[in-house]
């Protein structure tokens, strides 16, 4: 059976001088619509007017529900920049310092060392999800939440991995602490104080904290169900993330903490919430100037991360007080979030100079999310839109191939079409596929499959240092320790600061030498 992909765009119209910024805006919009590339919702705004806001597919396609434009959505990640702003209101209350340790509020909180601002800013050192592997092992069917965060720490024997501050690292285990200290100071549950102070405020009609552990009446409304491909690379088939057994640990096992993530609400709740914000509806004007300035290390040098989140546009990115922040040539300064979960990406920014707002959601998490939201920027300035690739991914080709006719015959595809310019070729897809092939799949030499992947992902892109470390991942994985010696070296020599990378390198050193002492 047939199903067809529908979307809808609404233009609100705007004053003369922009007549053609948004006529090239929807016409842009009109082709996303007849590409059917997105599956979810995308909304653009300027002065605090929507310009446009845009629907596209299936907020459940085994339902054959269509999202809509008050179709709700997990923020994911920019969940984060709500559960910043309830601390800042707390500090900016007098309740709080951000200086203070965290073990002052929560004294069963293990490292005295840490104060709130670490927290916020990823610099505490704390480990991530990772922190409920056991747990989950020992009771597989559990549903991890917040109350399960200190007393898995209390027994986490692998200490910080750096000193609170010299680091930046990415950690939602800190934001899961951040609400149970919004939690402890403010006497009301989380979910309570983020409706009190603000959802309420902010008029987010629509918001709420999911919590799977009790009924939320809210839940009357069309949710987006993130969604994927089974076996990216040779099926086309989506499904719901949470029904693919392997995604267990990440949607069911862990779909109970909140802070980090959870918040559930519509691309136009989140324009309110933007407006409430930078209104200084929700903190004094210092806190938000602070929230939005960035983080300084131990040695006082700002971190900056090597990539723009989401968009593939140029610029530099810092963190700050739970905002990502944004320097682009063309644009300016813009904070703002990305999120990812699997079948669900999401992103939301704010132009400081333009007060321009672009905020978008993808429940399958499309591969060319980022670009339409790069786009939007663009469009929201007078710029031409980043061009519609309508290829076809050769990833796929070669997948589909290698898993219905082998390896030879797939390779001599890939080789026949690697000159077709119907055909794109994309580095994360390839890595996708081998690593659905060998930890995904289970029909008869998947693995051997997997392997062939990566072995041509080394010649195609052989200055990428994630091929040789995916493809060593892979081969340690295999018991070919000296093959995944070779590889992690090489992926470490085109990038010497691959910190996981060293660590298994040197662990695969220790067994390579176990082996040769055994020998002897």
């Amino acid at each position: 059976m047939k199903t067809f992909i529908y979307a809808v765009c609404i233009l609100y119209f705007c004053p003369l001088n922009l007549f053609g910024q948004t006529t090239a805006m929807q016409l842009y919009f009109d082709e996303l619509a007849k590409l059917k590339q997105h599956n979810g919702n995308l909304l653009l705004a300027e002065n605090e007017k929507v310009i446009m806001n845009f629907t596209s597919g299936f907020a459940d396609f085994q339902k054959n529900q269509k999202n809509t434009v008050n179709s709700s959505f997990n923020l994911a990640s920019i969940s984060k920049i709500i559960t910043a702003t309830a601390v800042l209101q707390l500090r900016d209350k007098g309740k709080l310092q951000l200086d203070e340790k965290v073990n002052k509020y929560l004294s069963d909180f293990p490292y005295k060392e840490i104060t709130i601002r670490h927290l916020l800013t990823h610099t505490s050192g704390l480990p991530d999800l990772e922190l409920f592997e056991d747990l989950v092992k020992q009771y597989p069917d559990t549903i991890v939440s917040n109350q399960n965060v200190i007393p898995e720490l209390q027994k986490w024997t692998h200490g910080l991995y750096f000193k609170p501050g010299d680091e930046f690292r990415y950690c939602n285990t800190e934001y899961n602490v951040l609400a149970l200290l919004i939690e402890k100071v403010s006497h009301k549950s989380f979910s309570d104080y983020l409706q009190k102070y603000i959802f309420d405020p902010a008029e987010m009609k629509d918001a709420y904290v999911n919590n799977p552990f009790f009924f939320n009446k809210k839940r009357n409304f069309v949710i987006a169900i993130p969604q994927m491909k089974p076996h990216p690379g040779y099926d086309s088939t989506f499904v719901p993330t949470d029904s693919i057994s392997r995604f267990k640990y990440l949607t069911y096992n862990n779909n109970g903490t909140v802070g980090q993530a959870n918040i559930i609400c519509t691309t136009k709740d989140l324009l309110r919430f933007d407006i409430a914000y930078f209104k200084g509806k929700l903190l004094s004007e210092n806190s938000i100037k602070e929230a939005t300035m960035p983080i300084k290390l131990n040695n006082s040098k700002i971190y900056y991360h090597p990539n723009m989140d989401t968009m593939p546009g140029n610029g530099t990115m810092c963190y700050g007080l739970g905002w990502e922040i944004f320097d682009q040539p063309e644009f300016g300064k813009s904070v703002g979030h990305g999120g990812f979960k699997f079948g669900l990406a999401t992103f939301y920014l704010h132009n400081l100079e333009k007060n321009q707002t672009i905020i978008g959601f993808d429940n399958t998490a499309g591969s060319e999310f980022g670009r339409f939201i790069f786009s939007s920027e663009l469009l929201l300035n007078g710029l031409p839109p980043m061009q519609f690739r309508t290829q076809k991914s050769l990833v796929t080709l070669y997948g589909t191939h290698l898993v219905n006719a082998g390896a030879n015959h797939a390779a001599s595809i890939f080789n026949a079409h690697k000159a077709d310019t119907a055909y794109y070729l994309n580095e994360g897809e390839m890595n996708d596929l081998g690593y659905n092939l060998f930890y995904m799949s289970s029909f008869n030499g998947h693995k051997e499959l997997a392997l062939e992947v990566f072995k041509l992902a080394t010649f195609i892109f052989p200055d990428s240092f994630n091929t040789y470390d995916s493809f060593g991942q892979l081969l340690k994985d295999s018991n070919h320790t000296q093959d995944a010696i070779l590889m992690y070296q090489k992926s470490l020599e085109l990038n010497p600061d691959n910190k996981d990378g060293k660590r298994i390198l040197s662990e695969l050193l220790q067994i390579n030498q176990l082996e040769k002492d055994t020998l002897k």
